[in-house]
């Protein structure tokens, strides 16, 4: 299996695959996303403990649910951070548009509008544009 390709974390039957891969000792997830590599590596070593140390299958279960809730926790906060990252992205392409528009721009109503849209989207705060212009009586 080529571990580039394996992308299907999210299929309960392949993760539980790779589990029980890690778990014997037989997974090499060195090229895995680093929450995947983190949980598969811990999966590992407990496997290591269970089967050199003595470890007993009832501590390394309690273990192994504990190192998912923080896999899962990890997982998440990547998530988050992803849709963050992609929002972030879209106002920046906005905000570009916005900035060629305003350079563009024919008269100083125009400008003022523009400027004020590329201000919201820089500073991230809906709403601006708006609140200056009534502000202004505009």
């Amino acid at each position: 299996m080529n571990k580039k390709r394996y992308t299907q974390f999210s299929d309960p039957d392949v993760f539980f695959q790779l589990e029980e891969q890690a778990i014997d000792g037989q997974l090499d997830y060195d090229e895995f996303p680093p929450e995947e590599y983190r949980y598969f590596s811990k999966l590992s070593r407990l496997g290591y403990l269970n089967r050199h140390k003595g470890w007993t299958k009832e501590t390394c279960e309690q273990k192994q649910q504990e190192y998912k809730q923080e896999y899962r926790e990890a997982v998440t906060a990547r998530s988050e951070h992803s849709a963050h990252m992609k929002r972030l992205n879209a106002q920046l392409i906005r905000a570009n548009d916005l900035s060629l528009r305003l350079n563009k721009a024919r008269d100083r109503g125009e400008a003022l509008d523009l400027s004020l849209q590329l201000n919201e989207q820089l500073m991230n705060e809906p709403g601006l544009a708006r609140r200056i212009q009534s502000n202004i009586g505009g």
